[in-house]
């Protein structure tokens, strides 16, 4: 899967929609992939304060883990668990999540993911189970 195949699936999803994501980079072989998340308040708890909600960032960290394994499958791979630890809160930045498949079995892929700031300032890290059966169709 190339870097504008990845953003035409992400750009099909509707609710990859809501979060305006778009894929900076990805390396099907190596189960890598970078995804960007322009700030908005309405990804915010207030306004004003500019704190992200972690429901987003959870969700980002989702999203780019789901996508390491798709990319490295070939095909869908819907999440059956994730784990997130928050470091510190972002606030009015725009936020990156580098994802990496660790591995990629017949039936369970598992990707690790951190997400951070431009700078490099990381906010969290994830980990996420998914599945890897052939059921779920062509990615």
């Amino acid at each position: 899967m190339t870097l504008d195949d990845l953003n035409a699936l992400l750009a099909g999803a509707e609710f990859h929609k809501i979060l305006k994501l778009r894929a900076e980079a990805c390396d099907a072989a190596a189960g890598q992939v970078t995804l960007h998340l322009p700030f908005d308040t309405a990804y915010t708890l207030f306004a004003g304060m500019g704190n992200y909600h972690g429901g987003v960032i959870a969700a980002l960290a989702d999203v780019a883990a789901t996508m390491a394994c798709t990319v490295r499958a070939g095909r869908p791979t819907p999440t059956v668990d994730l784990r997130i630890d928050y470091l510190q809160a972002p606030c009015k930045v725009d936020l990156f999540a580098d994802a990496r498949a660790r591995k990629v079995g017949r039936s369970v892929g598992v990707a690790d993911v951190s997400v951070r700031d431009r700078d490099g300032t990381v906010f969290a890290l994830a980990r996420g189970t998914f599945s890897t059966g052939a059921a779920g169709g062509k990615a």
